[in-house]
């Protein structure tokens, strides 16, 4: 076997464990460690559901350990108590994710208005986002059919040829429609683009 295919294969090899390592929940020294109540109190703190506990019993059962739930559920109430708050809540709405459901009772509430405003944020500046990439896009073709008309302008000034400058006149009519309706489309862009942007600058303030 050749020394090329030899490392070929090792580096194989040890990607696929990397890959394997990576696709774990949990590694094998912290199921040995067992201190569930700290993993707990780390995931409620992210915002992680509970229903993560799933994933630690199936990992930690390939090293032999059983994890402890009651201990988890504890640590992790006491995460979200960190978590579930209105911050939080409105941080989670403006990153555009669906509603994080791991807050629930009394803790519920402030994160909740907060993720409604923070929702509101996310979509009013997508609003401005998506209009304001629209305008561009139109602006580029805008300059792209200006071009092609001057260019269309030079040939029709050399052409002697009755036929083919004729055609180059009905291109240079057509392209000077599409213009015009760039035109149109463009200045209905920029007033919606206006009215996104005073719909979102009062959500906007620090």
């Amino acid at each position: 076997m050749s020394l090329t295919l030899t490392l070929c294969r090792l580096v194989a090899a040890s990607s696929l464990l990397l890959l394997l390592a990576s696709c774990s929940s949990i590694s094998k020294d912290e199921c040995l460690r067992g201190d569930w109540y700290s993993l707990g109190v780390n995931d409620g703190k992210a915002g992680t559901l509970a229903s993560k506990f799933r994933d630690y019993q199936k990992d930690c059962a390939e090293h032999g350990v059983t994890p402890d739930f009651k201990a988890y559920q504890q640590g992790h109430s006491q995460g979200l108590v960190f978590y579930c708050d209105f911050p939080h809540g409105e941080a989670h709405g403006r990153s555009g994710a669906e509603y994080n459901t791991a807050c629930s009772g009394k803790l519920e509430a402030d994160f909740r208005r907060g993720y409604q405003q923070g929702r509101r944020w996310y979509q009013a500046k997508s609003k401005v986002d998506e209009l304001g990439a629209a305008i561009n896009n139109i602006q580029i073709r805008i300059e792209q059919h200006k071009d092609e008309i001057y260019r269309s302008n030079q040939q029709i000034a050399m052409e002697n040829d009755p036929s083919r400058r004729a055609s180059l006149l009905y291109r240079t009519d057509r392209l000077r429609d599409e213009l015009e309706d760039y035109h149109t489309e463009l200045g209905r862009l920029q007033v919606q683009f206006y009215q996104a942007q005073q719909a979102f600058a009062p959500l906007n303030r620090p």
